[in-house]
């Protein structure tokens, strides 16, 4: 029997698609170009893919159990749903909110720069070829290499020797086209100023592209957007796991991860007024799982023990071959992995921060994200280690949390009994991103809303400490105790509660677990420390007092904190733009030390200590 197909019509929009029964709401947004949230994959458990059923519920599934958890009677009555839960099971028309839709994300390509040899992988050569005479007996292509001064080893393939004829006839003029001792293209006159690499982040929730001229290494501009296999999962585990269970799953996950690097690559390029046959090199940087599933090899081997890679190595492919179209022969460079869970983006991130060198100082950079990678730099010693902070930071877990876009509350400050946030792009707050999720907890430590456990003390703890209008702003919702930060528009109140606090003492703990084994391995104390570099997609927009505050860094003079932003892209800028940083990276892969903490004795005590907060 022909399975029913139904219409799903996205509202305001009025765009509608054909789906056959069963199919999620959320799938069908996919459908009609929009990718909705979901930091738990699609299993229900975050709340973040809310819909809104537009007249009638009569096409879709009934309520399910998650739903009922995640969701009041009052959202349920108005006709909110979790559009990961609803299938379709008739006509549908509905609204997916701001607040429910992946958009192009706040990314700092990095707070750092570095001088480095202007040495790319790629240039070109513009060769005014003549006529030869008796005296010259050598082949044509000898000639191309003897007029443009190329190298004598300079080969080219098949494909581009059959055409070599008509392009060298007489007294040509060519740009040649040249990656160590490949010749990649001939083209006709002088094309010498369009020459174009891309460097790609391809992050456990964010994809970013940074276009980059390979003459003079100027950044022609960046884009960004929600790495599209959230929906397969949020963590690596999870889409470790979906490439276990779901038949195809791996190339399921490599197809998501190219349409996001395809589309950011196609914005940035179309906003520089470059064409995508232009860019002649890509490099590309990411945690071991991301690395693998690009490429399209199992990353089983990393989630179970002992957490190996299957290639450690940096690696280099045709773009074409990758699933990448920039120049039919441009290739994309993998920067190689240390270990399991310290992959490219530690590499792009020493080098941003510049431990790949001992310049006399004890240097320590912390990649903060979804998980944290923690390198150290002590004399000739590289040490690095990772620690699984969770994905709070990034809005999943937090009640109204979300990615760090327009409407995010990125500040919070309690001061004269009044809580001021900012707001990214200075419109209504929607919800609560990383560096606001920061402010809010050391904010409500200090004022003692919070006590040093974590726990939010009810109203009848206060000892009348708190003003009235703070007093206003602590409220019940359901089990669990709320403090009031702003008054939403689509979801009501942005609230932080106590479960989101866990939350933050989680990742808090776990981050500062890390760093103190680091530095205990090393035989050091925070004190010792010369420079403390965090990176990270919301790294430079931290407030060091609050991150200080609540034990995420440690105690250390404002001098010695620096904020370098995505230094995983800037790592990844550097090798595009200098061999000798391609070199470096290599040797800080081999080099590493590598601490794998949840093997140490003493984690879970010292983890358990370390999401206690100092006041």
């Amino acid at each position: 029997m022909e399975q029913p197909v139904y219409t799903v019509t996205l509202l305001p929009e009025k765009e509608s698609t054909q789906v056959p029964a069963g199919v999620t709401l959320r799938d069908a947004a996919a459908e009609l170009g929009v990718v909705v949230t979901a930091p738990c994959g699609g299993d229900g458990s975050c709340g973040k893919c809310r819909v809104v059923i537009e007249g009638g519920m009569q096409g879709i599934t009934d309520v399910a159990t998650s739903e009922r958890m995640l969701l009041s009677a009052e959202q349920l009555e108005a006709g909110v749903r979790l559009s990961c839960q609803v299938r379709v099971c008739g006509n549908v028309e509905m609204t997916v909110p701001a607040t429910s839709r992946t958009a192009e994300m706040r990314v700092l390509l990095g707070g750092v720069g570095r001088k480095v040899p202007s040495e790319p992988a790629v240039h070109k050569v513009v060769v005014q070829m003549t006529e030869q005479t008796l005296h010259e007996p050598y082949s044509r292509l000898d000639h191309l290499r003897r007029r443009g001064d190329l190298r004598s080893d300079l080969q080219a393939d098949l494909a581009l020797l059959r055409r070599m004829p008509a392009l060298l006839e007489g007294e040509a003029l060519v740009t040649a086209v040249v990656r160590g001792n490949r010749l990649m293209a001939l083209e006709k006159g002088d094309t010498s100023e369009r020459c174009f690499g891309v460097a790609l982040d391809l992050g456990t929730t964010t994809v970013v592209a940074n276009l980059l001229d390979l003459n003079t290494g100027r950044e022609m501009g960046y884009a960004s957007e929600v790495n599209r296999q959230t929906a397969q999962g949020h963590d690596v585990i999870g889409r470790i796991n979906y490439t276990l269970e779901e038949e195809g799953g791996l190339e399921t996950l490599r197809q998501a991860a190219l349409k996001s690097l395809n589309a950011v690559i196609d914005r940035v390029i179309q906003k520089a007024g470059v064409k995508r046959e232009e860019v002649y090199e890509a490099t590309v940087v990411g945690n071991a799982t991301m690395m693998h599933l690009l490429l399209g090899i199992s990353p089983v081997s990393l989630g179970r023990l002992p957490y190996v890679a299957t290639v450690g190595d940096a690696v280099e492919a045709p773009a074409a071959e990758l699933g990448l179209p920039l120049h039919p022969c441009a290739m994309v460079y993998a920067l190689p992995n240390i270990a399991g869970f310290v992959g490219a983006d530690t590499v792009g991130a020493i080098l941003a921060a510049g431990l790949d060198e001992d310049d006399g100082r004890i240097r320590m950079v912390a990649d903060i994200g979804t998980n944290c990678e923690i390198a150290l730099r002590m004399g000739e010693r590289l040490l690095v280690t990772s620690t699984p902070a969770g994905p709070a930071f990034e809005g999943a877990r937090i009640s109204s949390g979300m990615y760090a876009m327009p409407g995010a509350i990125e500040q919070v400050k309690i001061q004269d009994g009044e809580v001021r946030v900012k707001v990214i792009g200075g419109v209504a707050p929607q919800g609560l991103c990383g560096s606001g999720l920061v402010d809010a907890g050391a904010e409500l430590l200090r004022t003692g809303v919070v006590d040093t456990t974590g726990r939010m003390l009810p109203l009848e703890e206060q000892d009348g400490q708190l003003c009235e209008g703070l007093r206003k702003r602590l409220v019940q919702r359901d089990t669990d105790l709320a403090f009031v930060l702003a008054e939403g528009q689509e979801n009501g109140a942005i609230v932080l509660t106590q479960r989101d606090m866990r939350e933050l003492q989680l990742a808090k703990g776990a981050i500062r677990t890390g760093i103190d084994l680091l530095l205990e391995r090393a035989e050091l104390k925070a004190e010792d420390l010369d420079e403390f570099c965090v990176a990270g997609g919301f790294g430079n927009y931290l407030d060091k007092e609050n991150a200080v505050r609540l034990g995420l860094i440690p105690d250390l003079p404002k001098g010695k904190i620096r904020f370098i932003g995505n230094g995983a892209l800037v790592g990844a800028r550097l090798v595009l733009l200098s061999d000798t940083m391609r070199r470096r990276g290599t040797q800080v892969a081999r080099e590493s030390e590598h601490l794998q903490i949840a093997g140490t004795p003493d984690f879970q005590m010292r983890f358990s200590e370390a999401m206690l907060f100092e006041v």
